[in-house]
């Protein structure tokens, strides 16, 4: 992946970050979770949408709609008082 530092699942890029925080809570995405978040980017991305909220199940993930990547994920133990900035949209997929 001409040298960075991300993997892929399907469609959707996952940061390192990101993967480091499904590693850390044991987080797995099913095929239908999966399939829900990339209709979802694809559904920011076609609003115009550049840094989205999506809130998947028990998950929070903060996504760069332009590069399709996710930047972060919380889970729903972390959620609480957590701040998100900067986002343009939202998104219950």
């Amino acid at each position: 992946m001409r040298g960075e530092q991300q993997q892929t699942i399907s469609q959707l890029n996952f940061s390192r970050h990101a993967r480091q925080r499904l590693d850390q809570r044991q987080l797995k995405f099913s095929d239908k979770e999966l399939e829900r978040l990339e209709m979802a980017v694809q559904n920011l991305h076609n609003k115009g949408a550049k840094l989205s909220l999506v809130l998947l199940e028990k998950l929070a993930l903060l996504v760069s709609v332009t590069n399709h990547r996710v930047i972060t994920v919380v889970g729903q133990e972390q959620l609480q008082q957590n701040v998100f900035t900067n986002i343009d949209s939202a998104v219950i997929a």
